[in-house]
């Protein structure tokens, strides 16, 4: 009986503390889990969607702007996010420009831009990503790379400054893959796969010549 009872006690605590979770997050969704141990700075604006996770460790600074992770979507230990800059006002010092100050003059929020992670992604540990960072979907991003901008679908990120080594498939197979993933109208064009892969490629070249001194 005390074994029961014990297992009840816990199942109980579960339950109000995936309640009570739920509450503290209110954006997100009832599939998608965050360790514990991160430290999110406004709660409402932690948007994460089906099937995400972010793991221990995570620092999410998103004051005056969202955090928005899609669905199937999830990033490693040490995940920092910011998603604001310093303002320059003349008269006053950096540390003096605080949330409040911004809100009276930066009202449009030019100095915070979402971070927006698209569906697919890995990210991997201590990855920084930083405001206005938009990753596409199904990338991997490598471990301490550091994030600025907009990342390409389906790539690979590595570095800091970030930077593009590759791609998980050729256009070709994006194309397959997404078939068996999304709905039509939700499917990548093979137009935009195809200019993303051939400027990778580009680059790639150029640099190779550089180096050959071609």
């Amino acid at each position: 009986m005390s074994t029961f009872i014990y297992g009840l006690k816990q199942l109980v605590k579960h339950i109000l503390s995936f309640w009570n979770w739920h509450k503290v997050y209110p954006n997100v969704a009832k599939t998608a889990r965050i360790d514990d141990s991160a430290n999110v700075l406004c709660p409402d604006h932690l948007y994460m969607e089906e099937l995400t996770n972010i793991d221990d460790g995570a620092i999410i600074m998103n004051t005056r702007a969202k955090f928005i992770m899609k669905k199937w979507s999830g990033a490693a230990s040490g995940l920092l996010v910011v998603t604001g800059n310093h303002m320059p006002v003349v008269g006053m010092h950096l540390k003096q420009v605080t949330d409040k100050v911004k809100d009276e003059l930066d009202v449009n929020h030019k100095m915070d831009q979402d971070v927006v992670v698209d569906e697919d992604v890995w990210i991997g540990a201590r990855v920084t990503l930083l405001a206005g960072a938009h990753v596409g979907r199904g990338c991997e991003i490598g471990s301490n790379a550091v994030i600025r901008g907009n990342v390409p679908p389906y790539s690979i990120i590595v570095g800091n400054p970030a930077k593009l080594v590759g791609f998980r498939f050729t256009p070709e197979e994006i194309i397959e893959h997404e078939k068996a993933l999304y709905d039509e109208t939700d499917r990548l064009p093979l137009e935009l796969l195809e200019k993303n892969y051939q400027k990778y490629f580009l680059n790639r070249t150029k640099e190779i010549n550089s180096y050959m001194k071609i």
